[in-house]
């Protein structure tokens, strides 16, 4: 872009290599990032002067009791500790579809597709990733993709006390209920 510098970006906590990606037109460098994100599902936060990218998932870096939950002033009447809400099944899709540049083929377009067979839904979803894949790849990245957005359907909200400051976007953390 030549606004960021080497410095500015941490990728330490990114394993997973890219084989091939084309950038076809001039454009956000958000937009150039997406369809890396949508394939290693990863998380791009603020980290003091840096930006940071982390993995989505891993162990949990703080547990939160109960207690915590619900942070308000004191003597304010108590407000509800958690939020949480669903996406409809019938508004998930049922066929994740991945177009991609095929690596065993001279990088000719590629389909896969992954399909989830018990649910009401009957939406489909094509993502183009002009990332360079094998056929295998390209499957598996159709099913992890696909129950992806599954697994993600549920919402959490919370509010928490000035203490947990230290939390940062994409950290994962475990509530401790009843």
């Amino acid at each position: 872009s030549g606004i960021l510098t080497a410095g500015d970006i941490d990728v330490t906590a990114l394993a997973s290599s890219v084989r091939g990606y084309a950038v076809g037109s001039v454009g956000a460098i958000r937009a150039a990032i997406e369809p890396l994100q949508a394939a290693w599902p990863f998380d791009a936060r603020q980290h003091g002067y840096k930006i940071q990218f982390v993995m989505r998932g891993g162990s949990s870096v703080v547990t939160i009791p109960a207690a915590d939950l619900d942070a308000r002033d004191a003597g304010a009447d108590p407000g509800v500790q958690i939020t949480t809400s669903r996406e409809m099944d019938s508004q998930l899709p049922k066929r994740v579809t991945v177009n991609y540049l095929d690596a065993d083929r001279e990088y000719n377009r590629g389909t896969q597709y992954a399909e989830r067979l018990t649910t009401p839904s009957i939406n489909a979803l094509t993502l183009d990733l002009p990332i360079v894949l094998t056929s295998t790849e390209g499957a598996g990245k159709a099913e992890v993709l696909l129950y992806l957005y599954w697994l993600e359907r549920h919402d959490v909200s919370i509010t928490l006390p000035p203490t947990y400051n230290q939390l940062e976007s994409g950290d994962v953390v475990t509530l401790a209920t009843p």
